[in-house]
Formats: structure tokens, sequence, C-alpha cells
């Protein structure tokens, strides 16, 4: 009878001690569930969705080329593989090659281009403004052979200036930017 009881006692305090650590407590739990997410958004592109893009700021006034920060002027979709961006007739799509949050650029490689850009390589810049939307602004010397060629671009983007500072050094007004495209959520 003694055998048996000390053979139980034995049995329970091995179980007990096995089973110690299965149960996680709510803040390891909590722990693990902010790393996962952390890791989900580090490799999950910033911009992802379907936008509508406007120009510039909502008070941007239009010029000759562009219309008001208050009008719609396209739609864009972003997710970790592929690009599409819609402006009036033109469809752009393109696979998503590489991207950098902490660089805010995505670089694509163009399947339909209305201009003769497919499987030419570009850019597209981000940033979020000071009024928390995000801006985007595509690399205007884009349609590279290589991805290596599209890296080394050398376009300026001031982010402190969505009216005129996509690309300030270009050739076609030295010292003025494009407008930047406010993405709208859809």
């Amino acid at each position: 009878m003694k055998r048996k009881t000390t053979w139980k006692i034995a049995t329970v305090v091995i179980l007990i001690l096995g089973f110690v650590n299965c149960f996680e407590s709510k803040e390891n739990e909590e722990q693990n569930n902010n790393a996962l997410l952390a890791l989900v958004n580090a490799t999950r592109l910033e911009v992802t969705g379907y936008w509508d893009y406007f120009n510039g700021t909502p008070d941007y006034p239009g010029d000759m080329f562009n219309a008001p920060g208050t009008e719609k002027a396209g739609e864009f979709y972003f997710d970790n593989q592929i690009l599409t961006q819609i402006s009036g007739a033109s469809v752009f799509q393109a696979n998503i090659v590489e991207y950098d949050n902490t660089k805010q650029t995505v670089y694509v490689q163009f399947t339909q281009h209305p201009f003769g850009g497919t499987g030419k390589f570009s850019a597209y810049y981000w940033t979020r403004f000071t009024d928390n939307k995000l801006y985007v602004c595509g690399d205007v010397s884009g349609n590279k052979n290589t991805l290596a060629e599209i890296k080394a671009s050398t376009q300026i983007n001031d982010k402190t200036n969505m009216i005129t500072g996509c690309y300030t050094n270009n050739t076609f007004t030295p010292g003025i930017g494009f407008t930047w495209n406010r993405l709208e959520t859809k």
C-alpha cells in the first residue's frame, strides 16, 4: 500500500513540474503579440492599401498642369508585391521588386506602362507630412533598364513642400519640383 501511494505522489509531482511552464501569463502573451505585430509591420510595405490620390495639400489651388488639391487625380493600389496607378485613362502596373520602409522608397518593374516603359524600373518615394497624411512622389527620371540604375537615382525630394517638392533637381523646371500626390483612403 505504501509503495502505491509513493508512486502516485511522485507521478503527481512530476506532472505538476512538467506543466508549470505550459501556461503563460497574460503579460507574456501580450509581449509575444507585440513582438509578432512588430515583425509583421517591419515586413509589410507601409503604404499598403487602396488609395485615391490628389495633387498636393487640400488647399492647393492647382495650376496649368495639375488639378486642385480637392479634385481626385487618380488611384493607387499598393501591396507587398504589386503597384497599380490609374491617372485618367492611363494605367501603370508594376511588380514591386524591393522596398524599404526606413528610406520610404519602393522599387518597381513595370508590367504595363502607357508610355513605353513596360519592363523598365522606377521608384516611388513617400512621406507622412505635417497634416499626418501620406504623400507619394514618383521618380520622374525613372524607366531605367536595371534595378541598380534606379537605385542610383539622384532625384532630390523636399519632404517639407508638398506643392513643389517632388524632384526639385529636375532639368525641366530647375529648383522647382512637382506636386506630391496626397493619398486618401478609398
